[in-house]
């Protein structure tokens, strides 16, 4: 690989970090061992901030870092598998559905007829029943006639037919296929001329939508994926490709990288996503939105990559008169306003909450406190002035329920409410207004800036139906929509089971007088990934607390929804979650927090390790 290539993923600095961390941690990258590349050597090169000489000369050895850095995802059932790296977790799991619409409208480019070719390169939807591809792609197969276009005849005077299949996924066998009708457009062979090509498909009820055409002025760093089908290229080093690309070809991957550079030409950009000869015709991607920036053409191994801007596609469809998807060039996101921590309007109006009871579910032995804080657990609490009495303290109360926000993180560290299933209210959810807390400064907030134009969810953690009974059974449904009440969660999140847990609990445990205190919070890890600015958790926890209508003695049980398979230590992925029930002791020894008496009412507090934690299928799973 060129040195100013292996320095495009040097310059990346989250990543260097993660790379930095896993050698220190002596973790290592993944395959490292089958390129021969010792951490120490890894170490010259960060911190260098170049290749060190023997690492840049060893054959291959750079590739590890590609490997890394530039990953090359398998694609099946129209997504792509989990990366190797959390920061490209990070980066591409938030738009996880928008890159998945991109998928599904890039398909591989297949002849009949031809003499040597079965397939020759990658399309994408670009227009109603229109796909675009390279020019060197579609001139295997059509031609220029003057001013006009053709498709070829083969040797034997027959024509080649040739279609597009959307699908050729890894180790699956459905097809979806449409037959190519008509060639709109070649450009003409030169190297000042863009390398494209457009041609018309047979009409087709159920085509993929076409790709969006983002025509927005980039800058060399931004995100960016290919997605298309890399095949065997013998332009390549043999083994790099073995070892890069896992020797799995012809089918489609997503390759997620950097732009590198703009060529002096106005209709080149290069970027640095891992491709082969089969990507020519691939859709380069933005992984933020995942609208089209550019169409990948050719590269250089071990140098760099090259793309026709999405500008040149689109002056050259509009000459053919095609109606062409354009994005709106976004707005910026306004930011909020910072406040100092004092009373601010609308404070009055929740000088009555008396929030969480500790009592709710009886005096003495059935009182349930809220759970304690470590030191520095209690010096990160954001506290705010209280009511009426004007003291400082870290619990804000609401309707029915409290909780306390991290300073550092801006989401709750904890929430706890009462729940009296004899008295539940049923209100509708309208459209959700999800507000800020007068009582904290905005900035101590995280608010909608972390959540528009991506997959992510403003989940709440005291569930909207739990504090929504009595008298005041509205207002405790308002009060579940303040943003210290939420926290970033997938969309794919399994809310069902998650929020169906306490419903079954509190119908069929036993519980007496129908009545639960439900703590909920997240997991905050130091390994959490940033995300406009935020840290996103990927684990919650919930200790469900009741009276056992047999014995009148205290019932607890713990609950975590994770991202991690934490039985085989998988890696996570956003969407991917599992429920357990766990030991009340294990929430506290990874949140930090103590519940005192609870754990001695909790069926598993004998168990400990693995055996203790066991996913829920169903509920009936649950050891009460």
């Amino acid at each position: 690989m060129h040195i100013s290539q292996i320095e495009s993923v040097l310059g990346d600095k989250p990543l260097v970090e993660e790379i930095k961390s896993r050698v220190e941690s002596e973790v290592g990258l993944p395959r490292a061992d089958e390129f021969n590349v010792k951490n120490a050597t890894l170490r010259k090169a960060i911190a260098g901030g170049r290749p060190a000489e023997n690492f840049a000369t060893r054959p291959l050895s750079e590739a590890i870092i590609l490997l890394f850095g530039r990953p090359v995802l398998l694609i099946k059932n129209n997504t792509f598998e989990v990366p190797p790296s959390d920061e490209w977790r990070t980066r591409l799991f938030p738009t996880k559905s928008k890159i998945e619409r991109a998928i599904k409208s890039v398909g591989r480019i297949e002849l009949m007829e031809h003499p040597s070719y079965d397939w020759v390169g990658t399309g994408w939807m670009v227009a109603e029943n229109v796909v675009v591809t390279n020019r060197h792609v579609a001139m295997l197969f059509a031609e220029r006639k003057g001013k006009k276009f053709a498709f070829s005849l083969n040797p034997e005077g027959k024509l080649i037919r040739s279609r597009i299949d959307f699908k050729e996924e890894y180790k699956q066998n459905s097809v979806f296929e449409a037959s190519f009708e008509k060639v709109l457009f070649i450009e003409e062979l030169g190297g000042t001329k863009p390398d494209m090509a457009v041609l018309q498909l047979e009409k087709h009820g159920r085509l993929p939508a076409p790709i969006p055409l983002s025509t927005r002025k980039r800058a060399s760093g931004e995100f960016v994926a290919v997605i298309g089908y890399p095949a065997r290229d013998d332009r390549n080093d043999f083994d790099a490709m073995i070892k890069v690309f896992g020797d799995i070809y012809e089918v489609k991957r997503l390759a997620p990288g950097t732009i590198t550079g703009f060529n002096d030409s106005d209709f080149i950009f290069t970027h640095d996503c891992s491709t082969l000869g089969g990507n020519s015709g691939s859709a380069v991607i933005d992984v933020a939105t995942g609208e089209a920036i550019g169409l990948h053409f050719g590269g250089r191994f071990q140098r760099s990559n090259f793309a026709v801007k999405a500008e040149t596609l689109l002056r050259a469809l509009r000459r053919l008169k095609l109606q062409v998807a354009v994005p709106k060039l976004p707005k910026a996101r306004p930011k909020p306003a910072a406040e100092a921590v004092k009373a601010a309007p609308g404070v009055e109006n929740y000088k009555d909450r008396e929030g969480y009871k500790a009592d709710f579910l009886g005096a003495g032995a059935r009182r349930v406190p809220l759970p304690t804080m470590t030191r520095k657990m209690a010096q990160d609490a954001l506290k705010v002035a209280s009511q009426p009495a004007g003291k400082m303290k870290s619990v804000l109360n609401y309707e029915h329920f409290s909780l306390v926000l991290s300073k550092k993180r801006r989401f709750a560290i904890y929430t706890a409410v009462n729940v009296d299933g004899n008295d539940l209210r049923f209100i509708p959810r309208s459209k959700d207004n999800w507000t800020f807390d007068p009582r904290v400064p905005q900035a101590a907030q995280v608010g909608n800036e972390l959540y528009s134009d991506n997959d992510l969810d403003r989940g709440h953690l005291v569930r909207r139906l739990d504090p929504v009974w009595g008298s005041q059974a509205k207002r405790a449904n308002d009060d579940t929509f303040h943003y210290t009440n939420s926290s970033p969660q997938h969309k794919d999140f399994n809310q069902k089971v998650w929020n169906d847990l306490e419903e079954y609990v509190l119908d069929n445990a036993g519980a007496h007088e129908l009545k639960l205190t439900v703590f909920t919070g997240p997991i905050f890890r130091a390994d959490d990934r940033a995300y406009r600015g935020a840290l996103l958790p990927r684990e919650f926890w919930k200790v469900v607390v009741m009276v056992k209508e047999e014995t009148g003695e205290l019932s607890a049980t713990a609950y975590m929804l994770s991202q991690a398979n934490l039985l085989t230590d998988l890696e996570f992925v956003f969407g991917q979650f599992r429920t357990y029930q766990v030991p009340v002791t294990h929430v506290e020894k990874l949140t930090g927090l103590k519940f005192g008496k609870l754990r001695n009412f909790d069926p598993k507090v004998a168990q400990e390790g693995v055996a203790a934690l066991e996913q829920i299928d169903n509920f009936e799973d649950i050891e009460f």
